[in-house]
């Protein structure tokens, strides 16, 4: 049940239903309790979360705009496939998005912008490194990714990368087996670039990180690891 169902909404601590619905789902999509394929009935959420339809229905389309769930003719709505090549669609928007977020953030960093967005999401994906817990760790490199696109300052690409942190964050918790400590170095690295200003450094990275991680996940995909089979949507 949505505790925050009886609220207000539209007033700036209570958050519209429809907002809250589409929280809700997307969670459960990113970490895998809602299977590739699977079907998502707006009766089962209504019964659920205790909401009636309209906030399901408008929160629908924002998930499907965001490339979380797929609409199929006379099936309804199921959860958008992570097969292959949308595996490679991810990596090759991220080698661009990502490597311009590092530009434009290095950039603002060397003109004297305020880092501490991302110093203190540094200092949080190391204490997730350090506890070993899969859950926190996946958090904090998506706050991560998050700062260093805050601190791009760019509106537009701020809009852009939503869809994108979120499949990025599935296929996170699909393919966790990458060792941690390693992943963070390649953060720090990054991270380090930025905070100092080193604009053609901190592009360079943020290209390796991104390719680095595309070799360690490719090979899952390809070995047709039964975690990403998509499931049959039919009743």
């Amino acid at each position: 049940m949505l505790d925050s169902d009886t609220a207000e909404p539209g007033t700036p601590s209570s958050p519209s239903r429809g907002e809250i619905v589409y929280e809700w789902v997307r969670e459960r999509i990113i970490d895998g309790r809602f299977p590739t394929g699977s079907r998502i009935r707006e009766r089962d959420l209504a019964e659920e979360i205790q909401v009636s339809r309209i906030p399901i229905r408008e929160a629908f389309p924002r998930l499907e705009a965001e490339g979380y769930i797929r609409t199929i003719p006379r099936r309804g709505a199921v959860v958008a496939p992570m097969g292959l090549p949308e595996v490679n669609e991810v990596f090759d928007v991220r080698a661009s998005l990502e490597v311009l977020a590092a530009r434009l953030a290095a950039q603002r960093c060397a003109d004297g912008a305020d880092s501490t967005v991302v110093t203190e999401a540094l200092a949080q994906a190391e204490r997730a490194v350090a506890s070993g817990v899969v859950k926190d760790i996946a958090f904090a490199t998506a706050q991560l990714h998050g700062s260093i696109v805050e601190l791009a300052g760019s509106a537009l690409l701020s809009d852009l990368m939503v869809p994108v942190q979120g499949r990025v964050a599935r296929l996170f918790n699909l393919t966790h087996d990458r060792d941690a400590l390693d992943l963070h170095r390649e953060h720090y690295d990054l991270c380090d670039a930025i905070l100092k200003g080193q604009v053609t450094r901190a592009c360079a990275l943020a290209l390796a990180h991104v390719e680095h991680s595309r070799a360690d996940t490719v090979p899952l995909f390809e070995r047709a690891d039964p975690r990403f089979e998509e499931a049959d949507p039919r009743p």
